[in-house]
């Protein structure tokens, strides 16, 4: 008997692991812990948001660049007695969440510009040169040509003719708008289109955000085009990017109230 209760108590003597339990964190422990997370958080979140303002750097870097050369230029160009004549019918449209270019196409106050430029963003605000201001309503509209027609209630306001005759490729050209947002804005360029009849007009003027709806002006300030974007060459290419425009001739055929205006 006395051998069988030594042998139980051999098989069940208890080890040293036995006796170790795991200690519970202090209450000081685990703030150290938290802090950290919290620390980790936020040097995380600094890294992204240094990363996200050296990225806008470089972007307003060149678009401020991009700013002073169109100014410059502008500047020299809109000396010329003829081009700031054509600068007053170049007018801001102004609507909810945005604004983009137009310009007058009769002295009653009919307003051609892209669609794009009003869509979903009425209601709608034409600020002339002059600094005169006036509400617009959508006359006419074509998605996909990208053209609206809109009519202020004005009379013997400054407007550009338009031309029917196709453009001609190297044709010198004007562009007037309201790009990066600046106002009353003109370059210089040409017709880069070597085929025509044109379906959209190629123009080498350099075009940015807030130059949709501009006319393209032949040299005697008659439309040609109506600005609409600007091609992406794709990487690697040599080709730079260039303007697109909307032939005006497409416009009058395809906008009966311009059509009406053209031949009035």
């Amino acid at each position: 008997m006395k051998d069988d209760y030594k042998s139980e108590e051999e098989e069940y003597v208890p080890k040293p692991e036995d006796f170790l339990f795991d200690e519970e964190e202090t209450e000081e422990e685990m703030k150290k812990k938290q802090s950290k997370k919290i620390l980790v958080r936020w040097i995380g979140l600094g890294i992204a948001l240094l990363l996200i303002f050296q990225v806008a750097n470089i972007w307003l870097n060149l678009f401020s660049l991009d700013s002073r050369e169109l100014a410059r230029t502008s500047d020299e160009l809109s000396q010329q007695e003829h081009i700031a004549e054509y600068m007053e019918a170049v007018v801001t449209i102004q609507g909810t969440g945005g604004r983009g270019t137009g310009f007058a196409i009769s002295a009653d106050g009919f307003i051609l510009t892209n669609y794009h430029v009003i869509q979903n963003r009425e209601p709608l605000a034409v600020v002339f040169p002059s600094g005169d201001i006036f509400h617009a309503q959508v006359v006419e509209s074509d998605e996909d040509l990208d053209v609206a027609l809109l009519k202020i209630d004005g009379s013997d306001v400054p407007y550009l003719p338009l031309r029917i005759e196709d453009a001609i490729e190297k044709e010198k050209i004007y562009v007037i708008g309201s790009p990066l947002s600046q106002t009353q804005i003109v370059n210089e360029g040409e017709i880069l289109n070597d085929e025509a009849p044109y379906q959209v007009l190629k123009i080498s003027n350099a075009i940015f955000p807030g130059h949709s709806g501009s006319p393209v002006l032949s040299q005697e300030g008659e439309v040609v085009g109506v600005v609409y974007a600007r091609s992406v060459p794709s990487i690697g290419s040599q080709v730079e990017g260039h303007g697109l425009a909307i032939p005006i001739e497409q416009i009058v055929s395809e906008i009966a109230e311009v059509e009406a205006l053209t031949y009035q």
